[in-house]
């Protein structure tokens, strides 16, 4: 096969990825991709670094045995444990996510930005570089021990967790908060609800970062898929009746906004 037709991998630790592949789709629509949630193993928000490497490592490892052209990293928590390895271990265009700290800083002149990501993310020297890069005095840094966890097991039912939301959020009404960031994809399926509690809100998050310089590289490498058909979609799981989720969501969402 031409490798220009082969798929693009795009891996997240559970459902929050699809956020991701949804925004590289619309960029790149006549790619076909090939989506590997570790649901078995999510969230990796609350593990070691080490742990967290270990399983990125293994689930990569899948995709590229499947023959794919690139990869996406459509993981906070795992590319800022992994992307270094990965890129050390493969010659596969890897991309990874971050959050989007810049743009959310540039776009706040007055109040503070709240950042929302995982523990494990939080802790990394990469996303403390970035707090530090642009504006550790307007930044708030808000990490997570389950929310992952519950996108992921409600996520037919997202509005069950208005409440919880709300009450992880409250201590932060009066904090003159002007943007929210992200960083974790599975938060973006509750963006809404985030919204709602802030009222008068600008939310970031950097899936179509990533699209672009998915874009930009298979345009640099002559592997953009010179197809006019639309591209297919593949889901795969270390869990098989999340593979079936997955699936469905994906038929939700894909004429929906997120």
């Amino acid at each position: 096969m031409c490798k220009r037709n082969l798929p693009i991998g795009v891996f997240d630790s559970g459902v929050g990825g699809i956020s991701v592949l949804k925004a590289c789709i619309d960029v790149l629509p006549h790619e076909n991709f090939l989506y590997f949630g570790d649901t078995k193993n999510s969230p990796y928000g609350n593990l070691c670094e080490q742990k967290i490497t270990e399983l990125t490592l293994d689930a990569v490892d899948k995709l590229i045995s499947k023959d794919v052209k690139a990869v996406v990293i459509a993981c906070n928590t795992a590319t800022a444990a992994a992307i270094s390895a990965l890129r050390s271990k493969h010659k596969v265009n890897i991309i990874g996510i971050e959050p989007a700290i810049k743009p959310a800083c540039l776009y706040t002149k007055v109040g503070k930005v709240l950042v929302m990501l995982t523990n494990a993310a939080a802790n990394q020297p990469k996303f403390k570089s970035l707090v530090d890069r642009y504006g550790s005095e307007k930044i708030i840094i808000l990490p997570l021990e389950n929310l992952a966890r519950l996108i992921e097991q409600n996520i037919d039912n997202l509005s069950k967790l208005k409440s919880c939301i709300f009450e992880i959020l409250c201590p932060l009404k009066d904090m003159d908060i002007k943007a929210v960031v992200l960083g974790c994809t599975h938060y973006l399926f509750v963006k809404d609800i985030i919204k709602e509690f802030f009222n008068d809100i600008i939310i970031f998050d950097g899936n179509m970062g990533v699209a672009q310089n998915l874009k930009n590289i298979l345009t640099k490498n002559n592997l953009i898929n010179d197809s006019f058909k639309g591209g297919k979609v593949k889901f795969l799981s270390s869990d098989k009746k999340a593979q079936k989720t997955y699936k469905k969501f994906w038929q939700n969402i894909l004429h929906k906004e997120l």
